[in-house]
């Protein structure tokens, strides 16, 4: 554990390579027992709010790892985002991260007149995203409108040809590191069941969604999986690569063309599914 103490604190410091986008506050508050992170900005395009779930492999994040990179979102898509901050493993394992994520999404539409919202994640957040629209799903609960997905982790084995291609290429994330995290937040459950490895889920009946991920990540294949899989049951679904772009690159250079092309690309999609809706 002394290790991943200093592996968090180092996360931690993603969240201070950029500052905080100016025009958007950010306000704490507790919703059914969980610590969360409204993200207003001082325009705002639509009603719905965007559940933002942070990755770090299940193991590390927080507000403070991404709270630059979710203010920036918020003003550029005009929405009004939710981070939720999800216990971490190994001390809260799976189903912890997921059934908080549920419990706070189904607290918002029992308390909220009128409450509409979409999910947004990256890397193990995208993994939790597709968890929690699969977990509503089963409960007949509320959807989502669409989900956002940046550089998706989807499937804990790390089976897919992209591992072994992209090994060299992928300066962020290695096989060794996912087969770490994986064991940390599973703790023993199949690595197959849909709410872990979301890829296998039965995705019929959800709402649009879009990924985008970097071509040379060994997590490039994820995304394509997922995209053939939602394409297959008949879900509206984009998928967005980008070459040379890192692994859930905006989070460390929110000023690089692919980040501001990433955020149009989002921006974008949203504005057509309201547009679709009406």
């Amino acid at each position: 554990m002394a290790n991943l103490k200093e592996e968090r604190k180092e996360f931690e410091s993603l969240g201070h390579i950029y500052p905080v986008q100016t025009g958007v506050s950010i306000t704490h508050e507790v919703i059914a027992g969980v610590p969360a992170y409204w993200f207003t900005p001082e325009y705002m395009g639509g009603n719905e709010v965007v559940i933002f779930l942070h990755g770090g492999g299940y193991i590390y994040g927080s507000i403070g790892s991404h709270r630059a990179m979710v203010s920036h979102i918020a003003k550029a898509i005009e929405r009004k985002i939710l981070l939720v901050e999800y216990s971490l493993a190994p001390e809260r394992p799976f189903p912890a991260a997921l059934n908080e994520t549920v419990a706070v999404i189904q607290e918002l539409v029992h308390t909220l007149p009128d409450f509409q919202f979409s999910i947004m994640g990256d890397s193990a957040g995208g993994n939790l995203a597709m968890s929690t629209t699969l977990k509503l799903k089963s409960l007949n609960a509320q959807p989502a409108l669409y989900q956002v997905l940046i550089s998706p982790w989807l499937n804990m084995e790390t089976v897919y040809p992209s591992y072994a291609k992209n090994e060299k290429l992928d300066p962020i994330i290695t096989k060794d590191f996912v087969e770490y995290a994986a064991g940390l937040y599973a703790a023993g459950h199949d690595l197959r069941d849909p709410l872990i490895s979301p890829v296998h889920g039965d995705f019929k009946g959800i709402g649009p969604t879009l990924i985008l991920v970097g071509a040379h990540e060994v997590l490039t294949d994820d995304s394509v999986f997922l995209y053939e899989a939602l394409e297959k049951a008949g879900v509206s679904s984009e998928l967005k690569m980008y070459e040379g772009a890192d692994h859930v690159w905006p989070l460390v250079d929110i000023d690089s063309e692919r980040s501001k092309e990433a955020l149009y690309e989002i921006k974008d999609f949203i504005v057509l599914q309201e547009s679709t809706v009406k």
